[in-house]
């Protein structure tokens, strides 16, 4: 059986996801054992069709969407005039095909897509669609989830089709499903809890940042959205320095995504900006080193249901603080320190807890260790193997597959 496992972009400056998206590329080869994989992306016009890289056949659908429609339509099309461009000038008239990816599977044999990412196509071909959240129902009040640059209605058509049409959907915990089954006309089913793996980089080696840090600092790796919620953070570093005479550093890496200004000038406004670097950008060996050496990882976002930076904390044995939303509470149980997300004497309880008492960081640590046991030999290619034997099963009853009967 060949499946074709579709990515988005995975360059690191888009954050938490690219760190998700490379670290499923690197569980591939467990999942070859069992099933042919092709890799498909859209690289535009600057890489070939087809090309083989480390055992893997990785496939650009971008030069079979522009070979399939007339270069008028390319160089300037939107996405509706190229998709009504594939539906007339398909190589074969078959009027049922939804679009360019049903003609990818017909022509390289792909029996089913996984789509390692919230995609938004339309297609006939059987597909099993990972779903991270569906923030935009749970928060519809943030920016991020109203605003044109997000597009509510187009996300919610996104998510009301590809969920309805999907085989198989995953999600990261018992949350992610309730909320699904809540938002949604979805068969519980057909959704499949996987757990986010720990992250590639946390295997590799570390590198020392060229900034100076503080001995004693926390650390928290997002993006500037509002529902990240830094502005938590600052007013706890704030409510330390003014009641309890603490000066509690901070570093904030990852890409502004509209909100950096707000943060900044709030820090300003309360006086901390010297308690706070924002780092921008760093390397993933530069985020491993700033994990392994920090006093503590502030998780402060309001947008669950399961997140990859608390494992990669977990597993680095860094001291962990996190919101305590459901989805969570449920994914770290008792490795972690909870505070409420819109409470920033909470978060500052919890922080100086850890600044002041190497007993508290001691036992903190004692806990994550057992579940550092449990993601350590945690198998994310496993639980995709057992999907894709379901789907196997279930396609025996219209395609023969040489691989039936061999386990």
């Amino acid at each position: 059986m060949k499946v074709g496992v579709y990515f988005d972009d995975v360059t690191p400056e888009k954050g938490g996801a690219s760190s998700i998206l490379k670290t499923i590329e690197g569980e591939l080869g467990k999942i070859r054992e069992q099933y042919e994989i092709v890799i498909c992306y859209n690289g535009g016009r600057k890489f070939p069709y087809k090309t083989d890289r480390d055992g893997l056949t990785y496939i650009n659908v971008d030069r079979l969407r522009y070979k399939s429609i007339p270069k008028m339509f390319v160089k300037n099309a939107g996405n509706s005039i190229r998709n009504a461009g594939l539906r007339l000038f398909y190589h074969s008239p078959r009027i049922y095909r939804e679009s360019y990816l049903d003609y990818l599977a017909e022509k390289e044999n792909i029996d089913i897509y996984w789509f390692t990412y919230p995609a938004d196509v339309d297609l006939t071909t059987p597909f099993i669609y990972t779903i991270w959240d569906i923030g935009h129902r749970v928060m519809p009040a943030f920016p991020e989830t109203t605003k044109p640059m997000y597009r509510w209605n187009g996300h919610e058509t996104q998510c009301a089709r590809m969920l309805a049409k999907a085989t198989f959907i995953l999600t990261g915990n018992e949350t992610g499903k309730q909320e699904i089954l809540q938002n949604y006309s979805v068969m519980g089913s057909k959704i499949r809890i996987v757990p986010f793996p720990v992250s590639f980089f946390c295997y590799e080696n570390e590198s020392k940042p060229g900034f100076e840090l503080p001995k004693d600092y926390f650390f928290y790796p997002a993006q500037f959205w509002p529902h990240k919620n830094h502005a938590c953070i600052v007013k706890a570093l704030a409510f330390l320095r003014r009641e309890k005479n603490i000066d509690a550093h901070v570093i904030f890496t990852g890409s502004d995504k509209g909100n950096k200004a707000y943060i900044k000038g709030l820090a300003e406004k309360l006086g901390v900006s010297d308690l706070i670097n924002f780092a921008g950008f760093v390397s993933y060996e530069e985020m491993k080193y700033l994990y392994t050496h920090a006093r503590g990882m502030v998780f402060a976002s309001l947008m669950g249901p399961n997140n990859i930076p608390p494992i990669e904390a977990v597993y680095l044995g860094c001291p962990l603080i996190i919101t305590d939303i459901p989805g969570h509470k449920e994914q770290m149980g008792e490795s972690a320190l909870f505070f409420d997300g819109y409470d920033e004497k909470s978060l500052a309880a919890c922080m100086e807890k850890l600044l002041c008492s190497d007993e508290a960081v001691k036992a903190l640590l004692e806990k994550q260790e057992l579940m550092r046991k449990e993601v350590a030999s945690y198998s994310y290619a496993d639980r995709i193997i057992s999907v894709l034997d379901e789907f196997r099963r279930m396609s025996g009853t219209w395609k023969y597959d040489d691989s039936m009967g061999k386990q």
